[in-house]
């Protein structure tokens, strides 16, 4: 019996990650985490765990705990905060993990973007400002009648605004600030890019490119009450291959880490010339919908086996593998959309109308 443990468990990359386990027919002992105990009760996990925050001093000792006592082979923790602490830690925790470097991982979308931008990779044209008063000049810097805002660090979305004036971005800044959520120096002001919201999720081991796919996401649940119109995970996405994006992705991943091992999301967005340009690159995470994706590969697509990533990525981190074979890029079917949304459930749709439901 594999004894897993998933940190983050409640979260809706938690629950997709531990779906994509339990579909196969061995055994998989799962114990889960969350600091929200009613989030905690979506995932199908054995047993429950209310942990403490990952910036809490018992956070790292509740998991030593964990491990000792459900005798847990591998630990995959879910959120990028938490893979964070758990890597720098990992020496202390008695589980196996798949994690890249934390020195990788704790880079934030400045210095990702200087790296990228160095290295010769299409990225979002990057001010930080020192004062307040700076963000005028910086707007009158670009070309473009809107910029978009957004904080150093964090995922969906956070704290960014898509601003129409140096007075908004203003406004937008001092807020946070007021409320004590931000300092000036946490924000970015970017050239905003119009085009096409890509995501390009990649599974490396040992520095070398298993498996990759790519999305285009479509619409955010909720959007309309989101000052940014961005609420993290997408309800309506699709299947793409664009042979640039792969290239671009592999690029990205391999300047930022020069021996990628573990997960990588690369996110890219098109610009008004619709070349594609580098947004972000989370390290040691999944997106939440790539282990939904590897749910939909087993139940639906009936694919081989590693062809669901998590389950691929879990025998790896079990050392079960030691030697993956490459799968390839663009493993599934192109021109698929993924439909989610709150109490509606989970269904698949084609273009010539057909549809399956998956939850």
């Amino acid at each position: 019996m594999k004894r897993i443990l998933v940190t983050g468990s409640g979260g809706i990359g938690g629950v997709n990650f531990v779906r994509a386990l339990k579909i196969f027919k061995e055994k998989f002992f799962i114990v889960g985490t969350d600091f929200n105990q009613f989030y905690l009760q979506f995932p199908d996990v054995d047993v429950r765990v209310n942990s403490p925050k990952h910036s809490d001093p018992q956070f790292v000792k509740t998991l030593i705990d964990i491990v000792e006592k459900h005798k847990i082979d591998f630990l995959h923790p879910q959120p990028s905060s938490e893979a964070l602490v758990i890597a720098e830690k990992k020496n202390s925790i008695r589980a196996k993990t798949l994690l890249p470097n934390p020195e990788v991982m704790s880079k934030d979308k400045l210095e990702t973007q200087q790296l990228l931008f160095s290295a010769g990779i299409p990225v979002a044209e990057t001010r930080i400002i020192q004062n307040i008063e700076q963000i005028d000049d910086v707007f009158s810097s670009f070309d473009a009648k809107t910029l978009w805002i957004r904080a150093k660090s964090g995922a969906g979305g956070n704290l960014s605004l898509l601003c129409r004036s140096s007075e908004e971005a203003k406004h937008w800044i001092e807020l946070w600030a007021i409320r004590g959520k931000a300092k000036l120096d946490d924000f970015l002001i970017q050239q905003y890019l119009p085009g096409r919201n890509l995501a390009w999720d990649s599974f490396w081991f040992e520095g070398k490119l298993i498996v990759s796919f790519t999305r285009e996401r479509l619409e955010y649940p909720l959007k309309h009450i989101s000052p940014s119109g961005i609420t993290g995970t997408p309800t309506v996405s699709r299947i793409i291959i664009e042979d640039e994006v792969n290239r671009i992705g592999e690029k990205a991943v391999r300047t930022m880490d020069q021996r990628p091992h573990g997960n990588y999301a690369v996110d890219l967005k098109e610009d008004s010339n619709g070349k594609f340009c580098v947004t972000e690159i989370d390290s040691g995470k999944f997106h939440t919908t790539t282990p939904l994706w590897g749910f939909i590969s087993t139940k639906i697509l009936k694919q081989e086996p590693f062809f669901n990533i998590p389950y691929l990525y879990t025998l790896l981190g079990l050392e079960e593998m030691t030697d993956p074979e490459i799968i390839g890029s663009d493993i599934y079917p192109d021109g698929m959309y993924l439909l989610r949304h709150i109490d509606c459930g989970t269904w698949l749709y084609y273009d010539d109308g057909r549809k399956e439901k998956i939850l």
